[in-house]
């Protein structure tokens, strides 16, 4: 039930709500109501109950990154722009071991790296 809605909404003859949703949603109650061995784990659910548990480790978090306790592997840096393609390699099985992270937006940095201009940090090197 966690698929990644990287395909855009799939609908019956162009309607009605998207058929993932649909069917999570079928799973879910299916899951909650007639299945009797089944356990399920909502995300949203578990976020609105306990507000206070998300921010006490996201804290904690910020805590260790200030002391530099925590240096996760990070495979990609990649803009916001180009999350549904490192979603593809991710699915694909492509993408390198560690952290894929998301910077805000294309930056003008990006732009020359990719346009293969030298910046200014780059002629210091």
């Amino acid at each position: 039930m966690s698929a990644v809605y990287t395909q855009g909404a799939i609908q019956v003859y162009g309607m009605g709500p998207d058929l993932r949703d649909t069917k999570a949603k079928y799973l879910d109650m299916q899951a909650k109501y007639v299945l009797s061995n089944t356990s399920r784990y909502s995300k949203a659910e578990r976020y609105d109950l306990d507000l206070n548990e998300y921010a006490q480790h996201f804290r904690y978090l910020c805590y260790l990154a200030g002391k530099d306790s925590i240096s996760p592997l990070v495979s990609t840096l990649s803009p916001l722009n180009l999350v549904p393609s490192v979603q593809k390699m991710i699915e694909r099985c492509k993408a390198s071991y560690g952290v894929c992270v998301c910077t805000p937006w294309i930056t003008k940095a990006d732009l020359w790296v990719q346009q293969g201009i030298k910046t200014s940090a780059d002629e210091k090197v």
